[in-house]
């Protein structure tokens, strides 16, 4: 597979999409959020949907740990429309937010990631050439973001994106199939035990999220931050994405 047309063009130098009304811009952030929430509802009641309803738990939350505790109970054509439709949901939306807001919302990743600010910087740097294999190997958020401020079109960062996410799910599928055994012991404990589990992990997700809260590092916090972020442009920042022009 060949890098596609932003080959070799540094972030932020491609035409970007004009940012919406404001209408638009709260509807994307707003969709983003509920299905944030939804994810928070599937960790704090996984345990009474693993083994009952494996279908809604990964409608809820696909995390890896509930993919591979479902695999065994869905078919393969349902794991894999279902799991890829949730794990993707979200992605264009945020591809979006990047193509809106370009430089604006990379810088936001940046500031908001100390710790992993300077791979963001690499990867930054060496985007146009090598974002396409970064997307297939992962279409996190940052990645989304990054993506739509280089200018990829939508359709190839979603084919990529969906290419990656199939394959891992490939992968889980062939673990489950070799751990069966160990997985049904894991649900049946659950089973054995769902009232326990249920207000364990009710407490958990409750007392995490307070946690977090606390210090503005929800995944909510994030968003608002972020929304924040790119709200009010940057003095030297202008649709043209000028800013990044020049790196590396």
């Amino acid at each position: 597979m060949s890098p596609p047309a932003t080959a070799g063009v540094p972030l932020g130098s491609a035409a970007r999409i004009e940012p919406p009304p404001p209408w638009q811009r709260n509807a994307v952030f707003a969709t983003i959020g509920f299905t944030i929430v939804l994810g928070w509802v599937g960790d704090a009641l996984w345990a009474g949907l693993v083994d009952k309803h494996p279908l809604t738990l990964i409608a809820l939350n696909a995390k890896p740990r509930y993919q591979l505790l479902t695999v065994n109970d869905l078919d393969a054509w349902t794991y894999y429309t279902f799991t890829t439709l949730r794990l993707l949901c979200t992605k264009p939306l945020v591809w979006l937010v990047g193509a809106w807001y370009g430089d604006r919302a990379v810088g936001w990743a940046e500031q908001r990631s100390k710790r992993g600010a300077g791979l963001i910087r690499w990867v930054e740097r060496h985007f146009g050439r090598w974002g396409w294999v970064a997307i297939a190997i992962t279409s996190n958020n940052v990645m989304c973001l990054l993506a739509g401020a280089a200018g990829f079109s939508l359709g190839w960062f979603m084919l990529l994106a969906v290419v990656g996410t199939v394959a891992r799910l490939w992968l889980v599928r062939l673990f489950g199939a070799r751990f069966t055994k160990p997985i049904n012991d894991v649900i049946g404990f659950v089973g054995d035990h769902r009232l326990a589990v249920i207000a364990a992990s009710i407490a958990v997700v409750v007392g995490g999220l307070w946690w977090q809260h606390r210090a503005g590092r929800s995944s909510l916090d994030d968003l608002a931050s972020l929304e924040r972020a790119v709200e009010v442009p940057d003095a030297d920042d202008d649709i043209g994405g000028n800013r990044t022009e020049g790196r590396a």
